[in-house]
C-alpha cells in the first residue's frame, strides 16, 4: 500500500461525533483549558501589552472563549444532519476543525476593537494575522484532541466489543416455524416471512431492505415501508433491536462484533456487510447483550 492510499484509509477511519449532550460539554471543557495554556503560558505570538484595553490574562480568555462559542453554533447546526453525523470520520472531523478555525480567526479579528487599542484594528494586515495564528494554534491543537478522542473512544469500543463477543453462543429459544405478517402502507403489498429467518434491515428512504438467510443463502426483500413501522410491527420478538436510527438486526444472527472509534460493527450470518451499532444505541445494544 502506496502513501497515498495509507492517507485515504487513514481519512476515512470511523470518529466518534462528540458535538451533541455531554460528550460536547466535555470536549468543550478541554479545548477551553488547552487554549488557555497555549495563549497564556506558551504566549506563541508576539504580544504589545501597551495595546492592551484589558488584562493580558483576560484577553487570553477572551481568545480562548470565541472558538468554545462557535463550536455551540456548528453542534446546533449539526443537530438537523443526522446523515452526515452517523457516518463521521477522520476526514469530516477534519474539515470542520478547518472551518471553525478560520472562522475562529475571523472572529478574533472582529473583536479587536474590544480588547486593543489601535487605529489599525480593521486592516487587512490585522485580519490576516488572526486568521494565520489562529491556523498556527489549530495545527497544534487540532491534531492533539483527535489523537485523544480516536484512541480514547476506540479502545473503550474495542473492549467492550471483545466482551460481547465472547458471550455470543447463546441463542434465544424460538418456535421452528414463527411467520410473520407485515402490513405496508399499501394493504395489496403486505407480505410475510419467517422470522427465524430474519438478518436484519435498513432504511432506504421509505422503502426498507429485508435481508433474509434462506435455505443457506441471503436474500433480499425491498418493501415500501418505514423502518419505524417495520420495527413496531416487530416488537413482539425481543432479540429484534434497534441498533442505529436507520438498522433492525436479529441478535440470534449475529457471528462477531468489533469496536471502532464510533461505534460497533456487527457481523451477521452469511454477511458479507457489517451492521453498525451507532454511538446513540451503545448502551441499550450492551444492556440487552448482557440479560441474554
Amino acid at each position: 500500500m502506496n502513501a497515498e492510499s495509507s492517507i485515504f484509509s487513514f481519512l476515512k477511519q470511523p470518529y466518534p461525533f462528540y458535538y451533541e449532550g455531554k460528550k460536547l460539554l466535555q470536549i468543550i471543557s478541554i479545548a477551553f483549558v488547552i487554549c488557555l495554556i497555549f495563549n497564556y503560558l506558551l504566549q506563541p505570538f508576539d504580544v504589545n501589552f501597551s495595546e492592551h484595553k484589558i488584562p493580558n490574562f483576560w484577553i487570553c480568555v477572551v481568545h480562548s472563549t470565541t472558538p468554545i462559542v462557535l463550536f455551540f453554533g456548528i453542534a446546533f447546526i449539526c443537530r438537523f444532519l443526522p446523515e452526515t453525523t452517523d457516518n463521521w470520520t477522520i476526514k469530516k472531523e477534519i474539515v470542520l476543525i478547518f472551518f471553525l478555525v478560520l472562522c475562529t480567526g475571523i472572529s478574533q479579528f472582529l473583536i479587536r476593537d474590544i480588547i486593543y487599542n489601535n487605529p489599525d484594528n480593521w486592516s487587512w494586515h490585522y485580519l490576516r494575522e488572526e486568521v494565520s495564528n489562529s491556523f498556527l494554534a489549530g495545527l497544534f491543537i487540532g491534531p492533539l484532541i483527535i489523537f485523544i478522542n480516536l484512541n480514547r473512544q476506540q479502545h473503550k469500543n474495542s473492549e467492550n466489543a471483545n466482551r460481547i463477543a465472547a458471550t455470543l453462543p447463546h441463542v434465544e429459544e424460538v418456535p421452528a416455524d414463527t411467520t410473520v405478517t407485515i402490513e405496508t402502507e399499501v394493504k395489496s403489498e403486505k407480505f410475510s416471512f419467517d422470522i427465524n429467518s430474519f438478518i436484519y434491515a435498513k432504511a432506504e428512504g421509505n422503502y426498507a431492505e429485508i435481508f433474509l438467510n434462506e435455505d443457506g443463502k441471503t436474500n433480499k426483500l425491498i418493501k415500501r415501508i418505514p423502518i419505524k413501522n417495520l420495527e413496531t410491527q416487530l416488537n413482539a420478538f425481543p432479540f429484534i433491536v434497534k441498533t442505529h436510527r436507520s438498522v433492525l438486526l436479529n441478535l440470534n444472527q449475529i457471528e462477531n462484533v468489533s469496536g471502532n472509534a464510533q461505534g460497533y460493527k456487527v457481523t451477521m450470518k452469511d454477511c458479507l456487510e457489517p451492521v453498525p451499532v451507532s454511538r446513540n444505541y451503545i448502551q441499550t445494544f450492551n444492556i440487552v447483550m448482557q440479560t441474554r
